[in-house]
């Protein structure tokens, strides 16, 4: 479902009390069970199906005097003038829909959930917002398939009018919401007895589905016709951006202790079924570009904010977070905590759990993301290294080293202390340091110390993706690079490679970049459908994952055969590329767009598409810098090793067409 936003998202938190229409409505929601399910099962049968609901709905909302204000993938809103022809329509809809089911030959048989309330809502722009629809929402996500679940405030209406059979659930209370249930029995087995509650049997499902019911804004012509963003949300999701944490302080000593809170609520938040936590790529793309939360909306179908300070005295730290949610406006969760920089991992285990708790997800302690850190030193020394190597130069690797050294120095014991080693001596190869110290064997001995460590770290933690991950890594490079295949024949060549990238790409949970590792490596041991599928997560879990691992999904994707991903990836990198400032490309940063274009030259050249050709020829030209020829014949080029006979297929036609 496309859960964008307009620029009118949070219209209200800037308009005067005194310029809001408000009236007296009633609200019916429907949203469909198990969309997601369904849709993934039997698309084409999905959509079908929907078709000919949306066809029963709308001949009945006709009949019935009811009006479509909004719309949301698989769910849909309507008012009424009427509680009574609400209530009727609903059952007349219910009742087709079971007629349908019983009757038809289709595989996919859709089951419906309603919701009605009557109340006050706002009215702007043709949508309707506030409690009264909210509740109706609520409503929805407490009848059961197949069923209508109505607010008192209807019941009342409708008892001395209709012979319906009504079940009173009882007063219910759901986050801020209190209101009176009742079930509409279409028959007597619907009847059921349900606990006055807070919101918590269903956990985030019940809520999400709120959430998606109540995106009043989003814009959409299509009824039931599920059409997902960029971002892959859909009507059973919560979609949260965490916004790095603000550090105000005298000095910038410890401005890693913001930036690990980002970390740690991306980390800590993700992997819950119905909770979509943008990623931390993200999140610093939106800090970059300075994007409001109404544009985090649009771009990313975010529906939730997490923003947070961290303020620094000394040792002294306070630290505060508040959730918003974007389609209220309102505030769902904050808090505020006092203590010593040396508590920060206690302070983020109870920051972290109390936002899941407020999704009504339930965990007791956060998710080690760099197991073995456990004092504030060893994240200073971490986030320092991983600053300096991001920086990649030569100049830059002996403070990386020395921060790397000093780590390790404090807990060799620690499983990412010995992965960060292993690293260091693989960075070291690739700056080609290494044969600054042994010309003939340097490369090889630097990767005997990372395998080393990196088998240290798979003993010390067996069930961790990312040590399997580095030594595949290391394994397949040292070989492709040329540095020394005798060695890596000995060490069992690609097959091991391969082996390890199997056994850390099953221990995999939510990670984006492991997913990523795992597609180069699996790129590198030549088996490119894995390639293309582990690059594939990697894009559902991050909207930003940058331009290496997009270039790598490219080249996967070609030799996967799958051309039209192929392209898709090309433009991606292209838009990415026009969207920065290309004079600045210096090496060895650049040559995306260069690299884009050459594949799209060489796919059209195939194809015999002279016109595409001249095209893409042009355009390569207009980003192409004095670098691009140099670094596409580089020993670090992957084209270069991965596919030797199409890179010099590619090169003779790019030497004839001109660079």
């Amino acid at each position: 479902m496309s859960s964008r936003l307009p620029e009118t998202s949070l219209w209200y938190s800037h308009m005067s009390k005194n310029s809001l229409e408000r009236k007296i409505a009633v609200i019916f929601v429907a949203d469909v069970v198990q969309y997601s399910k369904h849709m993934e099962n039997d698309e084409v049968g999905t959509l079908n199906s929907y078709s000919a609901c949306e066809e029963m709905l709308l001949d009945l909302l006709k009949k019935h005097a009811g009006s479509i204000f909004n719309t949301a993938g698989d769910s849909v809103l309507v008012e009424f003038n009427s509680a009574v022809n609400a209530v009727e329509c609903a059952v007349a809809f219910q009742n087709k829909i079971q007629e349908k089911n019983s009757s038809d030959n289709d595989n996919v048989k859709l089951e419906f959930r309603i919701g009605i309330n009557m109340g006050d809502v706002i009215v702007k722009d043709g949508n309707l917002l506030g409690d009264g629809v909210n509740i109706a929402a609520r409503l929805e996500a407490l009848s059961q398939p197949n069923g209508i679940c109505i607010s008192k405030s209807v019941y009342d209406l409708v008892i001395p009018k209709t012979k319906m059979t009504f079940n009173d659930l009882g007063v219910q209370k759901v986050k801020q919401n209190e209101f009176h249930a009742f079930d509409i029995l279409l028959n007597p087995a619907q009847k059921r007895k349900i606990k006055s509650r807070t919101w918590g049997a269903r956990t985030l499902t019940g809520f999400a589905a709120i959430a998606g019911l109540t995106f009043l804004l989003v814009t959409s012509t299509l009824f039931f016709l599920n059409q997902n963003s960029s971002s892959g949300q859909n009507s059973d999701s919560v979609v949260l951006l965490v916004r790095p944490f603000d550090y105000i302080t005298s000095v910038d000593d410890k401005r890693f202790v913001a930036d690990s809170m980002l970390t740690v609520f991306v980390a800590g938040l993700s992997g819950y079924e119905n909770l979509r936590v943008l990623s931390k790529n993200t999140s610093l793309l939106v800090e970059d570009e300075n994007l409001t939360d109404t544009e985090v909306a649009q771009r990313y179908g975010a529906n939730f904010i997490l923003n947070g300070s961290i303020t620094v005295l000394g040792d002294d730290m306070r630290t505060s977070v508040e959730l918003r949610n974007l389609v209220t406006n309102e505030i769902q969760f904050s808090d505020l905590i006092n203590g010593q920089t040396q508590d920060l991992f206690d302070l983020q285990d109870k920051l972290v759990v109390s936002v899941l708790s407020s999704f009504d997800l339930e965990e007791d302690k956060v998710r080690v993301s760099n197991e073995g850190i456990e004092t504030i030193e060893e994240l200073r020394l971490l986030h320092f290294a991983a600053k300096e190597r991001e920086k990649w130069t030569v100049g830059s690797y002996p403070a990386y080293a020395d921060a790397v050294d000093k780590l390790f120095a404090l807990n060799p014991e620690g499983y990412t202390h010995n992965v960060s080693q292993a690293w260091k001596y693989h960075y070291k190869m690739r700056l080609g340091l290494c044969r600054n110290e042994d010309k003939k064997n340097g490369s090889t001995n630097c990767m005997i110390e990372a395998i080393k460590f990196v088998d240290k770290a798979v003993e010390l933690n067996p069930s961790k993706a990312d040590a399997y991950l580095a030594k595949s890594y290391f394994l397949s490079s040292l070989y492709l690079l040329n540095r020394d295949k005798e060695r890596m024949m000995e060490w069992g060549g690609l097959e091991k490679a391969a082996e390890a990238a199997e056994k850390g790409y099953a221990l995999i949970s939510d990670d984006p970049y492991q997913f990523g590792l795992a597609g180069e490596v699996f790129t590198f041991t030549n088996d490119f459908e894995k390639s293309a599928n582990a690059f594939a997560k990697l894009f559902q879990l991050d909207d930003n994952p940058g331009d290496t691992f997009t270039g790598f999904y490219m080249v996967s994707s070609y030799l996967n055969n799958d051309f039209e991903k192929m392209r898709e990836l090309a433009y991606r990198i292209i838009e990415t590329n026009n969207s920065r400032e290309i004079d600045n490309c210096t090496k060895p940063f650049c040559g995306n767009a260069a690299y884009a274009y050459i594949f799209l030259i060489y796919e059209a050249n195939q194809n015999n598409d002279q016109k595409k050709v001249d095209e893409y020829l042009q355009d390569f030209r207009s980003v192409r810098n004095e670098y691009t020829r140099e670094m596409w014949m580089g020993r670090d080029n992957p084209a270069r090793f991965i596919w030797k006979e199409q890179f010099e297929k590619i090169t003779a036609m790019m030497d004839q067409l001109g660079w």
